[in-house]
């Protein structure tokens, strides 16, 4: 079975969104992994960052001009929820606070990005995406919800390592979109 084509002309509109939010994963990955020691601040305000940056490049994702209309109301909410999740945070750097936060929001917008993938991928290809990085938003919540009783630092590498498997999967996704969109005009990203 061939690779779905996504035209040049909606790859373009689509993958600085999906870059941005693979730059946003992959720099609280990287806080994750090479923060030593992991106070309840520092998984606070990242998560919290983390939330708020992954809120504006879904809510820009869905408001590409060729994206169905239908789809901003799921990433409306995914993104409040993400915002939310991250204001709750950042006034209560609890470790219980923000497990609880954070595992609602990566829940919440997972599932409404899974229902993206099932209501409208027919209707614009670039969300085919979406039922990979919904399943990756429900994995991360679980695992936050798994580990309530850990420390800080656990719960930074349990996110961490979400963000790692986000970072990955929405890279190859944006260098692909890239790629389609480079052949319909030139200059994406240079």
């Amino acid at each position: 079975m061939p690779a779905v084509k996504i035209p040049a002309a909606l790859a373009a509109e689509v993958a600085t969104p999906v870059m941005g939010r693979a730059i946003a994963a992959a720099g609280f990955a990287l806080l994750s992994i090479f923060w030593p020691s992991a106070t309840n601040q520092v998984l606070a305000y990242g998560l919290a960052a983390f939330m708020v940056a992954s809120a504006k490049f879904m809510w820009d994702y869905a408001k590409a001009p060729s994206a169905p209309k239908a789809a901003q109301g799921f990433y409306a909410g995914a993104a409040l929820v993400m915002i939310l999740s991250g204001l709750v945070m950042a006034l209560r750097p609890e470790v219980l606070v923000i497990g609880i936060a954070g595992a609602a929001a990566f829940i919440i917008a997972g599932v409404l990005e899974i229902m993206v993938f099932i209501r409208l991928r027919a209707d614009f290809v670039p969300f085919k995406d979406q039922l990979v990085t919904g399943f990756v938003g429900l994995g991360v919540g679980a695992a936050l919800l798994m580990g309530l009783n850990m420390d800080a630092h656990a719960l930074l590498g349990l996110a961490g390592g979400g963000a790692i498997i986000l970072t990955v999967f929405e890279m190859i996704s944006a260098f692909g979109l890239r790629h389609d969109s480079k052949e319909g005009q030139a200059g994406l990203w240079g």
